[in-house]
């Protein structure tokens, strides 16, 4: 009841409460001040005053306002209303000054001022609860105006019924609640005819006057009494409130209250003691069924790896229970599936592996007879028939190597024989104006790596340093790393373009990405080719560095740590 009592008051006070920040906000607001307080004699001027305080006060309290009707009261008769419908009127001066609400808010100085329920006074058949406040036209000023903001009284008397109101019938029969303010006026029930008998009204004035001598009710804390009405011992409940003043007084007969616990001890010490050994019983062979094959179950999925994938052979039921068997023989196909999907997921990944690295290779053959054709017809320009010849009969030997079916990798002796009769053609054709020096250490020459990523970084370095004056000098240096190897092209010709660099990373940087691999045309091709297929032959163990030289030139070093992924042949 204390609790009843306490939510009853709390829910009271956030509904006037709401009100009273409603009234602050809008005596707060400058643009609700400017047009209340302009002239308004002109009629003009009355009906913009009019939209200007109805388009304001709209946009404080939304389209659905948490009141019923909201007036502004100006000292010299100026009346605005806010409702269900909207006005501004002019009054006689001072005229609603003399009504008994407005001289008991303007006592109050600019505090506020919360009216008992009324008839309002547009609809006899309503009535409303108001929180009124003065205020000034300026600071610091007289407080001569008034605002007014009232709701139904049919609000508050829901929030009280829904309160107080029980699941079961009989109990809201016998409880009583009654809600009067600071005055002793009755707040709740309210009755526009007055139609409270008498017997009630003697009630309700009994424990108010009891409440007023008690001195938990002036410390404002929640109490409880009992008292002898007509025979009946009744219960009666208070809390009053520190920021309206109200008082709810809850009342129930002492038998109706107690009658409900004793048959709900009875009932529940019986019903307790059955449901107890019952559930001994049902406990004992319930968790002896359940708890050993949940057991057995959970250590075999803790227990589960790639390695123990392979479905189990088939033994006796793990249960007697039909759901925890099927769950056990869901758990053993599970498991079979499972290895099956993880076989055809490998096999899958690694023919894409392949395939991929296959028609990354495949792509240097063409970009090779490109780059060689173009030689050759540069020859026969010249008339260096000779030259050509020879370039051709070189060039014959190399097409074994590029154009066979070998896809595998390669040992890195077999690539730099590749690259020197590349070089030995490019010789024929520059003659003295190129020098290219080879140090490669013995040691090196077993190493495998992918096919055709030494002599296309050759050919790209003849490329750019012909650009220079001769001679143009081509060095290819190796390295052996700590588990691991590296080889260096570098020449003295002009180096990379900024821009042509920063978009062959932006391609590096997309395949490493995984979204895709970039677009290779056939000019430029080879940086991009010999990188994707270094980094699907190394992965994250690859070495890819382009730099400036010594020289002036560019430098590109390639390599990778032995602990490769081994391609299938």
């Amino acid at each position: 009841m204390n609790q009843i009592s306490a939510n009853v008051l709390d829910t009271v006070d956030l509904e006037l409460n709401n009100l009273y920040g409603t009234a602050l906000k809008i005596v707060a607001s400058d643009p609700v001040r400017e047009p209340f307080f302009e002239d308004t004699d002109d009629p003009a001027v009355l009906y913009n005053v009019r939209n200007k305080l109805a388009s304001t006060v709209l946009s404080i309290s939304g389209p659905i306002p948490n009141f019923y009707k909201l007036y502004l009261y100006r000292a010299d008769g100026f009346i605005f209303e806010y409702g269900n419908q909207f006005d501004a009127v002019m009054g006689e001066p001072g005229a609603f000054l003399q009504q008994e609400w407005a001289q008991q808010t303007l006592k109050q100085n600019g505090k506020r001022s919360i009216y008992p329920p009324r008839r309002d006074e547009e609809d006899p058949e309503q009535s409303v609860i108001s929180v009124n406040m003065a205020f000034a036209e300026v600071f610091g000023g007289k407080n001569n105006n008034i605002i007014t903001v009232e709701q139904k009284y049919e609000v508050f008397a829901n929030i009280i019924e829904k309160a107080v109101i029980s699941k079961d019938s009989e109990q809201k029969q016998h409880k009583s609640v009654y809600v009067f303010d600071q005055n002793g006026l009755l707040v709740y029930p309210y009755s526009r005819e007055s139609k409270i008998n008498r017997e009630t009204l003697e009630k309700i004035s009994f424990y108010r006057k009891a409440i007023e001598l008690s001195h938990s009710a002036i410390s404002q804390q929640d109490s409880s009494m009992q008292h002898q009405i007509n025979h009946d011992r009744n219960i009666a409940v208070y809390s009053r409130s520190g920021f309206s003043g109200w008082t709810v007084l809850l009342l129930e007969p002492e038998s109706s209250l107690m009658q409900p616990i004793v048959t709900f001890n009875v009932n529940i010490i019986l019903l307790g003691i059955s449901a107890l050994a019952v559930t001994l019983v049902m406990s004992y062979f319930v968790s002896r069924s359940l708890t050993r094959p949940l057991k057995q179950m959970n250590k075999s999925i803790k227990m589960l790896n790639l390695d123990s994938l392979a479905p189990q052979k088939k033994s006796g039921p793990l249960s007697s229970i039909d759901e925890l068997e099927e769950l056990n023989r869901t758990f053993i196909e599970m498991r079979g599936r499972l290895k099956e999907s993880l076989d055809e997921a490998v096999s899958a990944r690694s023919h894409e592996v392949e395939s991929r690295l296959l028609a990354l290779q495949a792509q240097m053959n063409p970009h090779f007879l490109y780059n060689s054709l173009s030689v050759i017809s540069i020859l026969c320009e010249e008339g260096k028939n000779s030259e050509a010849l020879a370039f051709c009969k070189g060039l014959s030997r190399m097409l074994r190597y590029v154009s066979s079916n070998n896809f595998k990798s390669v040992g890195l002796g077999e690539e730099l024989q590749y690259t020197r009769d590349y070089i030995q053609l490019m010789g024929e054709r520059y003659e003295d104006m190129l020098y290219c020096e080879v140090n490669i250490p013995k040691g090196m020459e077993s190493i495998p790596v992918p096919k055709l990523v030494i002599q296309p970084l050759v050919e790209n370095a003849i490329k750019h340093g012909s650009g220079e004056h001769p001679p143009w000098i081509i060095r290819i240096t190796g390295k052996v790393l700590s588990g691991g190897w590296m080889v260096t092209i570098s020449d003295n010709g002009t180096g990379f373009d900024p821009a042509k660099l920063e978009m062959l990373k932006e391609k590096f940087a997309l395949f490493d990405s995984g979204t895709r691999v970039p677009e290779i045309s056939v000019d430029g091709m080879g940086m991009v080719n010999i990188y994707i297929r270094l980094r699907m032959f190394y992965e994250n163990r690859m070495i890819f560095d382009i730099k400036e030289s010594g020289e002036g030139g560019a430098s590109v070093t390639i390599g990778g740590f032995t602990m490769h992924k081994e391609e299938k042949s």
